[in-house]
Order: structure tokens, then sequence, then C-alpha cells
């Protein structure tokens, strides 16, 4: 494998195990526009339409799913938690660390990438709603001309968001 292309794997694969958590990416959006408490992230978070085009069911974020993301998210760096202690109890609020506000601010062009290539993304919606609905392991699903295989032996997801 050629160095450049090494590179861009570690890179992808970085990426995903940093940002790639079921909800990682709402909690990022939702503290974006400055620190937050827990509880305001959690109606925040459970306000947006996650998992609308990729299942039938609407995803909820559940008061001790979030506890764990934004104690792993603090952790790795992606968050900060500040605890005020003029105040009794202690507020506790959280913010993007500097690492990933610029992040953030770098992920527009591919966003931009996104709307163009919507039908591409709209496919693997569908190719992942039909594999969760209908496919069993092994079995082969077609979506439009495209057959798909879906891997056998591999994990179910994990509704609490880890990366498997």
């Amino acid at each position: 494998m050629a160095e450049r292309d090494e590179r861009l794997l570690r890179g992808l694969y970085d990426l995903k195990n940093l940002f790639g958590d079921k909800w990682t990416a709402a909690i990022l959006v939702a503290l974006r526009g400055g620190p937050l408490r827990r509880v305001e992230i959690l109606s925040t978070v459970n306000l947006y339409s996650i998992d609308e085009n990729w299942s039938d069911k609407r995803a909820v974020l559940q008061d001790s799913i979030l506890a764990r993301a934004l104690k792993k998210m603090r952790q790795q760096g992606v968050i900060i938690r500040e605890s005020n202690q003029a105040t009794f109890p202690p507020e506790v609020t959280y913010s993007l660390s500097p690492e990933v506000t610029a992040a953030l601010d770098l992920a527009e062009p591919l966003l931009c990438w996104a709307e163009e290539n919507s039908t591409l993304l709209a496919r693997a919606q569908a190719l992942g709603r039909q594999s969760a609905n209908t496919a069993g392991p092994g079995e082969v699903s077609a979506i439009g001309a495209h057959k798909t295989f879906p891997a056998q032996g591999r994990r179910p997801f994990r509704a609490e968001g880890s990366v498997g």
C-alpha cells in the first residue's frame, strides 16, 4: 500500500473512531452554539430528527446514554467539562474543545460535497434501512439495480452508539 493511501486510510479510521459514535455528531452540533448543561444537551439533541432517513423509528437519547457519551468525549478531549463552584450545587457545563471547533469548520466543504451527491447518500440510506429491516446475515438484498451482500458475522447494531 502506498504511503499516501495508508495515511488516508488511517486518517479516515481515526476520524470515524473520534466522531463515529451514534450520538457524537448530534452532541457536537448542540454544543456548537456554546456551553450547555447536560439537561440542555439532552433536550436539544432530542429535538433533532436523528435517524429519520435511516430507519422507521425516531431515535431518542436517554440520560444514561448521554452521561456515558459525555464521559467518553471528555476523556477523548473532544469536549471540555467546566464546573462553576460559585453556585450550589455546582453548575456543570460542557463545551467543544478548540480542536473540535476547528474540525467542524473544516467540515463545511465536505457538507457541500454531500449536498451535491445527495443521490449517493440516499442510496446508502436506503441500503441501511433495507439491511436493518429485512436482510439477515448472508442474505442477498437488491436496491434498484444494485445487489448487496451483507457481511456475515457482523455484530448487531448497539443502540448506545458504540462503534464496533
